[in-house]
């Protein structure tokens, strides 16, 4: 079966004597020279940005009609998504990673939304739905913590919403049907007039029992629905203010254990994010952005099951953030405070008795009431020397409530070749505490855990050929102390861990009508690493896209290469390499209103998004889980736009 793979990966590398280089405007990054604003905290081209940055534009958004941000990003080398159902939506636990690392900060315009509380998946990017607002999501793989904190081992997804354009009003219907009872619905309207600008957002998704590659019939349901308002007054002169609201109520139902569990688990996830922020232009030199937010998230997962497997917990962050930039003729140097709060105010779940008959119970988690602050000063200098050369040193100072002071510091060498060839080097420390989960789950955490420390090393290039190619490479080494894992009751700290990978892009225009992009990741990671039952060795995305008048059509594979196994569960290598291809379609019928179509899984392959120490036939009775992914799928739908 590798041989198979293998060989199918070299076939497609080897069409046309180049589709590894292949390059769409609308395709998940975007061309050398547009503005990028996460890997400084300020605007530069991502040519000249020193860091292994990709974009997902609002035009791929709006062609490929994804449902949530977690969908969006599933295609950039080096991120990988897992799903234990058919969406991210019904389960809270889904796994996010970027090269190889589940501590990733998640940010909207600049602002948190990590949680602190849940075994898997640190931010909800699933319950962001509100994808019309969107202008871009920049995703920074690499370790980043200088800027952005603790969290940023693996690096940062920063959703950037749009602002709209002085003088315009408009407003977008979308309606779609799909496989497993599925039905969509999505209003947005935006507008802006004598300074004063708004957004206005509503969806609703229902979806069904669905099929898997076997044809077998996997429990799910799904019932969501969110609003948002987004308000904004421009002052002129670069100085505006900005009111943003959503919120996110969703209904859902899983396999209690796995896809083989016909025991049904119900659940409901909320969430509410408030913000306010201001930009404003001191003078030529001097900017300034302050932030202040409140999220709020509440999961009560498994509600029907009575006294034995509930959880209801109830997270909160607030946060303030201060940042500067001040330019100057060769420096542009960029300032800033962020202070958070996490908190529990609520943990409920099973627990158990401490003495015979060791009984369980539904009570109040230790965990209930506790919080942690984390307040960051950092400041950076990026110093062109001269029309080649720049360097850019950096440091972090992070006083944590449990674990006390800590500085990361960080350095990046710049060298621009040219007009269209940028190479870096960079070394970048970091440092995470164990979250809240870790320290204080009553079915094992463990408060004597140490915090994680390391440092992260990258060479990186990127490069344009011609007006219809370019391409960017980044080879990354990172050293980790105290890693925390789970490997048998509890979280402990494992020791030290190396891990090395590649992330790699090429990028291609064929003439008028035909774009198409190819992304390489592959990570050598360490057993000790927690995440590795989910990650392959490999992976390859390979996107097409035709466009021609009104029709537009693209069709993207992803590659799984020799997935990590372990040796005590050979049930799984036989399901550690597979392809899954997407087909979308759209076609404008006039000036306000298009038809698309998606079908997902063109070849109803059968494979599992988050890997599992198990086969497809593990017995749930015996709590061992295998998560089919959907088989073959449809999506149709109208868009009208006025």
């Amino acid at each position: 079966m590798n041989r198979k793979i293998m060989a199918a990966s070299l076939a497609v590398l080897s069409l046309s004597g180049g589709a590894f280089c292949v390059e769409a405007s609308d395709m998940p990054v975007y061309t050398l020279d547009g503005i990028v604003v996460t890997a400084s905290r300020v605007p530069e081209k991502k040519i000249d940005s020193n860091a292994d940055v990709s974009v997902v534009t609002a035009k791929e958004i709006e062609e490929k009609h994804y449902d949530d941000v977690s969908e969006a990003i599933r295609h950039v080398p080096g991120v990988m998504v897992g799903y234990q159902g058919a969406s991210g939506q019904t389960s809270f636990s889904n796994p996010l990673l970027i090269n190889g690392s589940e501590n990733v900060v998640v940010m909207v315009d600049g602002m948190r939304v990590n949680t602190n509380g849940t075994m898997g998946g640190h931010a909800p990017i699933a319950t962001l739905t509100n994808m019309d607002g969107i202008d871009h999501i920049e995703v920074l793989k690499g370790a980043a913590s200088t800027l952005y904190g603790s969290d940023a081992e693996g690096g940062v997804i920063n959703i950037i919403t749009k602002k709209p354009a002085e003088g315009t009003v408009k407003s977008k219907v979308t309606i779609s049907r799909s496989s497993y009872d599925g039905e969509k619905y999505s209003l947005y309207n935006e507008g802006r007039k004598d300074g004063f600008f708004w957004a206005v957002n509503a969806q609703k998704e229902l979806m069904g029992e669905y099929k898997d590659g076997w044809d077998r019939h996997v429990i799910n349901h799904l019932n969501s629905k969110s609003y948002g308002v987004k308000l904004g007054y421009d002052f002129e002169n670069d100085n505006d203010l900005i009111f943003n609201y959503q919120t996110y109520d969703g209904k859902y139902t899983r396999p209690d254990n796995g896809t083989n569990d016909k025991t049904a688990d119900l659940g409901k996830q909320d969430t509410d994010r408030i913000s306010l922020q201001y930009d404003s232009r001191i003078n030529r030199r001097l900017t300034n952005r302050f932030s202040v937010y409140r999220n709020r998230n509440h999961i009560n997962d498994n509600y029907n099951a009575g006294p034995s497997g509930v959880t209801n917990i109830r997270m909160k962050t607030i946060g303030i953030s201060d940042q500067m930039v001040y330019r100057m003729d060769h420096h542009t140097i960029t300032g800033g405070v962020d202070w958070y709060e996490d908190k529990i105010p609520t943990y409920l779940t099973t627990l158990y008795e401490t003495h015979p008959p060791y009984a369980s119970y539904y009570g109040h988690s230790a965990m209930e009431g506790h919080s942690v602050t984390n307040t960051g000063y950092y400041i950076q200098d990026k110093w062109d020397i001269n029309d080649r050369w720049n360097v850019t040193p950096g440091i972090r100072f992070d006083h944590n409530s449990q674990y006390g002071n800590h500085t990361s510091p960080s350095v990046t060498v710049g060298y621009k070749a040219g007009e269209a060839t940028n190479y870096y080097i960079s070394y970048k420390k970091f440092f995470r505490a164990p979250s809240l989960m870790q320290l204080y789950y009553p079915n094992g955490g463990n408060p004597n855990l140490d915090p994680e420390i390391g440092y992260t090393v990258e060479l990186g290039a990127a490069h344009r050929f011609n007006d219809t190619l370019s391409g960017t490479l980044s080879v990354y080494r990172q050293w980790s102390d105290n890693q925390i894992t789970w490997p048998e009751s509890g979280y402990i700290n494992t020791g030290k861990m190396i891990q090395t990978g590649v992330n790699a892009s090429l990028n291609k225009d064929f003439g008028d009508h035909v774009t198409a992009t190819v992304g390489y990741s592959y990570i050598d990671a360490d057993t000790h690493n927690i995440n590795v039952s989910y990650l392959p060795k490999h992976e390859l995305n390979v996107g097409v896209d035709y466009h021609n008048a009104g029709f537009k059509a693209s069709l993207w594979g992803r590659g799984i290469i020799d997935r990590y196994t372990s040796p005590k569960y050979p049930a799984m290598k036989d399901y550690a390499n597979f392809w899954v291809w997407d087909l979308s379609a759209n076609y404008r019928i006039n000036k306000e209103a298009s038809l698309f179509v998606k079908v997902n899984n063109i070849f109803d392959q059968f494979y599992t998004d988050v890997g599992s120490f198990y086969g497809p036939s593990a017995d749930p009775a015996k709590s061992k889980g295998w998560y089919s992914a959907p088989g073959r799928n449809f999506e149709v739908g109208m868009q009208f736009t006025f």
